[in-house]
């Protein structure tokens, strides 16, 4: 496959993670350390940490769940550097704007290698977290009780009733998408869930907000991970086989559901794949796996159609088809034609886990060790030129994407 053919933006060269779950002992600051850690010792021909330039960091919720502020402060003393380190909030999407960020530093030549890193600390606040999570709402969606599964509910809901048909099928589907990620992730080491579900199995698991059940969430976790960036003509001083970013991009919209458009479709998922593919000159049809946001099913469902691998209205059918297709594979494609797309190789949010500002940055990493043939048992088999990281913050007020090359 020829994969475009403008410049690339920066070279990943490096990549670690820690494992992701309910990790009692681990503060933030050690986290995001051994993520970093993990990532430097990556980096084939070595990189000593004098070498980095800048550091760009994606959480959200530290300051309310670990009573932590001024993270540039802690990670200096951890990093033994004093090198400009910028912070990034953006909700879930935390991670990917940091990657953005970073990108666009190299991109301006300001610097040339540059850390990346996101975390989150959620179980030292478990019995609040709901609550937290709404920072990423709109207050008056709080103040009338909402929380994000209501929200997620609303938008599951309103799909169904408009695309579903009445059929069991459309409910099928929704939970072939959480069973299809507990599946991807049976071989991942670093997975929070690593355990089948079937599709019955969702459907029976206890009621949050109607449609949405409990194996439709992703948990409750604590992790980080780390990426080290540089310019493509700096990349061969660091590795052999550089993954190499082609596109970086960023959309934002309303924070409320109630003055979108639409609540069946994510406005700003359409934006950024869009200006993504644009700035590759690739299609969906160039993509081989895709890292997608998936806190609630429903999430993916609607990447799909608005990525353009479906039509609107019909990914839930795709899903369905695809599922009963694939099931006996070890990763279970959609399948659009003749095109094939495996999303969420490693378990994705659902089944990997969902550390808000360490997702972005994870989904990177999963796309480094994919493309690079280093993903151990959760590698698929195809060769992979081309990847897609979707990162998603709050109900679609933000979203990333990166396209990612060999």
């Amino acid at each position: 496959m020829t994969i475009n053919q403008s410049k690339p933006i920066a070279a990943i060269v490096g990549a670690g993670r820690t494992k992701f779950g309910e990790l009692w002992y681990d503060d933030p600051e050690k986290l995001l350390f051994d993520a970093g850690l993990n990532c430097m010792q990556s980096v084939d021909k070595g990189i000593h940490r004098n070498q980095l330039e800048a550091c760009y960091f994606g959480s959200f919720l530290y300051q309310s769940t670990n009573k932590m502020g001024l993270v540039p402060g802690h990670m200096a003393k951890e990093l033994g550097l004093n090198v400009p380190i910028t912070m990034t909030e953006a909700a879930c999407a935390s991670g990917g704007s940091a990657i953005y960020n970073a990108c666009m530093a190299i991109r301006s030549g300001q610097y040339d290698t540059v850390l990346v890193g996101g975390f989150e600390k959620m179980t030292d606040r478990s019995n609040k977290i709901s609550d937290d999570l709404m920072f990423a709402a709109d207050p008056n969606e709080f103040g009338a009780g909402y929380t994000f599964p209501g929200l997620y509910a609303t938008m599951m809901a309103r799909y169904m009733y408009d695309y579903g048909e009445g059929k069991q099928e459309c409910e099928d589907a929704m939970a072939m998408v959480a069973s299809k990620n507990h599946h991807h992730a049976i071989k991942n080491e670093y997975a929070q869930f690593r355990r089948e579900f079937t599709p019955e199995a969702i459907k029976k698991s206890s009621l949050v907000a109607h449609p949405v059940r409990l194996l439709h969430c992703s948990p409750v976790s604590d992790g980080a991970a780390a990426l080290i960036l540089t310019t493509p003509e700096k990349a061969h001083t660091y590795t052999d086989t550089p993954i190499y970013i082609l596109a970086s991009q960023q959309a934002t919209n309303d924070v409320s559901l109630y003055t979108r458009e639409s609540i069946t479709s994510i406005k700003t998922t359409k934006l950024a794949t869009a200006a993504a593919f644009k700035e590759t000159n690739l299609t969906y049809k160039d993509i081989q796996i895709a890292e997608v946001h998936d806190c609630f099913t429903v999430e993916e469902v609607m990447f799909l159609e608005d990525s353009g691998y479906y039509e609107k209205g019909t990914a839930w059918k795709g899903i369905y088809e695809s599922y009963e297709a694939g099931k006996t594979k070890k990763h279970t494609p959609y399948i659009n034609e003749q095109n094939e797309l495996i999303v969420n190789p490693g378990g994705g949010l659902k089944a990997d886990g969902h550390p808000v500002g360490a997702t972005g940055v994870r989904q990177l990493h999963e796309a480094w060790v994919q493309l690079r043939g280093q993903a151990g048992g959760q590698q698929v088999e195809s060769g992979l030129n081309t990847a897609l990281c979707h990162n998603i913050g709050g109900t679609g007020a933000i979203c990333t994407v990166h396209i990612l090359g060999r």
